[in-house]
């Protein structure tokens, strides 16, 4: 009994943490993470606003440039507490045509981007100072340390791959360019294995995320509101929901709650295609490195077609680009709708910790 309570306690925790980790939503390619923080980054004149720009930008788990705010009383987000009774203000009249007091006529609400252009922008030695500071931001962010280390290996690996190809080092061709003994013939091999490797990475380490959303897309084409909610959580950066979506959002509010952006303005929603392209284009580069990297361990470097190699790496880099490119396409639409990401965090708490 003992045992068996003890075994069932294992798969129940077991089966609680796959949950969660399928419920967790990485970035799901090299590409794509970098077209999304491409997308999202500071600007120039971001760099120079002192309250919504500046020292303040900050970075999220992704590696996507993001403000905090503070709430007022009324629960409205703000810059600044300074700033509170500028946004809440009220003009009352003193009488209206009968005599009687007039009713507070409240005054349309500043965005945050009317607030944040309230201020003198800083300097340009600031500003270079400020941008060099949100590189070292986005660096020390989880998406940002993985892209930079895994970008520098593939670029690294794949111009010596490039200048191999090119027989740059004629010292390498010993006896001869040709013969399967040489040095450039074996470190073409090494070469081409490691960038397979690092491919690999990312075409099976990241597949159930692309095959769950794969999934979820299948769902959201037939109207499931929970299963588009999910593919919109997943990629916010640059997707907006589709207005049938929107107008059951009361039912799902609790899960996905409305945004607060940072215009004051919500970009319309995004064609459908363009997120089954970039669901597509993922799990088409995790099927492609899977003939890639069979290509790779089922023959050695002199019986594997020549053919082979050059052509799946070229297919692989070139769907993951695909969807990439429209990340940033789109993200950067949204960006100049809505502004940069915000975080909204009460105000006690803001008190308290600078307190």
């Amino acid at each position: 009994m003992a045992d068996d309570g003890g075994g069932t306690t294992v798969v129940g925790r077991l089966r609680t943490a796959s949950v969660s980790l399928m419920n967790y939503n990485p970035q799901l390619g090299m590409w794509a993470a970098t077209g999304a923080a491409i997308a999202q980054a500071p600007n120039l004149t971001e760099l120079r606003q002192p309250v919504a720009g500046g020292a303040n930008i900050e970075f999220d788990e992704h590696g996507h440039s993001a403000r905090t705010v503070t709430t007022d009383e009324d629960g409205m987000p703000v810059l600044s507490p300074s700033m509170t009774k500028t946004a809440t203000r009220i003009l009352v009249d003193e009488a209206d045509p009968k005599g009687q007091p007039a009713r507070p006529t409240p005054v349309r609400r500043q965005t945050l981007l009317e607030q944040s252009q309230m201020e003198e922008k800083h300097s340009w030695g600031e500003t270079i100072l400020h941008g060099l500071n949100a590189a070292w931001k986005f660096l020390c962010t989880p998406t940002g340390f993985v892209m930079a280390i895994y970008g520098l290996n593939i670029v690294a690996w794949g111009a010596m791959l490039f200048f191999l190809l090119l027989d740059a080092a004629p010292a390498m061709d010993h006896p001869n360019k040709d013969s399967n003994d040489s040095p450039r013939k074996k470190w073409l091999e090494i070469d081409s294995q490691i960038l397979n490797a690092l491919f690999c990475v990312t075409g099976f380490g990241l597949a159930p995320w692309r095959f769950r959303d794969l999934y979820w897309l299948i769902q959201a084409r037939l109207k499931n509101r929970y299963a588009m909610g999910r593919l919109n959580q997943q990629n916010k950066s640059w997707f907006r929901p589709p207005a049938w979506f929107e107008e059951g959002e009361e039912q799902v509010e609790d899960v996905f709650p409305k945004r607060i952006t940072f215009t004051g303005e919500v970009a319309p929603p995004t064609s459908l295609w363009k997120l089954s392209f970039v669901i597509w284009m993922m799990v088409a580069n995790t099927l492609l490195q899977a003939v890639l990297a069979s290509f790779m361990w089922a023959y050695n470097r002199i019986n594997r077609p020549s053919w082979a190699t050059g052509t799946f790496i070229a297919l692989g880099c070139g769907v993951s680009m695909g969807a990439g490119v429209m990340m940033w396409w789109e993200g950067r639409k949204v960006k100049k709708i809505e502004g940069p990401v915000i975080k909204v965090v009460e105000a006690t708490n803001t008190e308290q910790g600078t307190g």
